[in-house]
């Protein structure tokens, strides 16, 4: 997709001396010294340090951590990962005023939580003063904070401990030397797909409504989702699927879009999670390994945050950026009232 291309990352945090372990490539060790000590050839450093992390990103030799542990769920040993996840950061400023004073350094600290598979864990670690970027990385480096990290894991109980190497922003240059960070895009409204663009003069949907779809097999959901998009080529279910249906035949500002829908019918019983999607969570995994710009997961009833969540993880990948969209059992009763197919009719029969 041409607004995902010539994404880059916006850096406020790099442990210089982990990057160049990580990458061979030798670093000014100015670039280690505190901020507080900051100058220009520290800054000069930073930068070149900046393009490190950069090429190293864009290398794609860093797994996510919710691709790493769908592979091989959450082992005792450490490993180096990425997160993009909203994080909440506490005391940096401080930390550095602390520093100043001739205080004993009390680092700064961020926390964030991740739904892996059945389970919630806690993502903990602490920030030094020698790794922030910029005179503006304290600022931003505050409260929550949508950020991606990449680091060193190691789990403790359900706890996984984080030794960060980069934090940054992924950001889209809008050129003029402007820039927009890419989680204002990543997500896709349905109302705002050209392909689905009727739905926004369809009133909310009733309780009856709900009861309807609740009670349409998810096989007709599929294929009056393919009806409206267009698609005339539908696949049958096999457990070996990434996605139930893909297609080149939406549009997103009347620009075609390639597009990978995952569709959770009637047989997810109430609000859908992400232990409902596959062996810890790796259906949602699989969808994002189609070569496509969109993904997008459907389901009859309520869509959980922490599906959302991993969702845009996964959209957010700095060597193959994305979108994601997500219809709920209300979003998907309007799309088919809006063209005529709601209740869907039934799926073809085989031939």
């Amino acid at each position: 997709m041409s607004d995902a291309n010539n994404l880059t990352l916006s850096p406020y945090y790099l442990n210089t001396r982990r990057l160049s372990e990580l990458t061979g490539v030798e670093i000014p060790i100015i670039a280690q010294r505190s901020l507080n000590e900051n100058s220009g050839e520290r800054a000069q450093a930073m930068r070149f340090a900046s393009g490190i992390a950069r090429e190293l990103l864009n290398s794609g030799s860093i797994p996510s951590l919710i691709r790493a542990f769908a592979a091989s769920g959450a082992g005792d040993t450490p490993f180096v990962a990425s997160l993009w996840a909203v994080f909440t950061f506490r005391d940096v400023a401080g930390a550095l005023a602390g520093e100043r004073k001739g205080k004993t350094k009390k680092p700064g600290t961020f926390t964030a939580t991740m739904q892996l598979g059945d389970t919630e864990f806690e993502i903990a670690g602490a920030l030094s003063n020698d790794h922030l970027y910029s005179e503006t990385a304290p600022g931003i480096l505050s409260k929550r904070r949508r950020m991606l990290v990449v680091g060193r894991f190691e789990l403790r109980d359900k706890v996984f401990e984080l030794q960060p190497y980069i934090i940054g922003d992924m950001v889209r240059d809008l050129g003029s030397g402007m820039q927009m960070s890419w989680s204002q895009s990543v997500r896709a409204y349905p109302e705002f797909i050209s392909t689905f663009t009727k739905m926004k003069d369809v009133n909310a949907s009733t309780a009856t409504d709900l009861k309807t779809l609740l009670d349409t097999p998810e096989d007709d959901v599929k294929h009056a989702f393919a009806t409206i998009i267009g698609e005339p080529f539908v696949p049958k279910d096999w457990g070996g699927e990434k996605s139930d249906l893909q297609t080149s035949r939406v549009r997103i500002d009347d620009r075609p879009v390639s597009a990978a829908f995952i569709f959770k019918g009637p047989a997810v019983k109430g609000e859908m999670h992400p232990n409902n999607m596959g062996k810890r969570g790796d259906q949602l995994v699989r969808a994002f390994d189609e070569p496509v710009d969109l993904v997008v997961v459907q389901h009859c009833n309520k869509i959980a945050n922490s599906v959302v969540r991993i969702a845009e993880a996964l959209a957010v990948d700095p060597k193959r950026p994305r979108r994601y969209c997500i219809i709920d059992g209300e979003d998907t009763v309007r799309i088919l009232k809006a063209y005529g197919l709601f209740p869907p009719p039934g799926a073809p029969s085989a031939p």
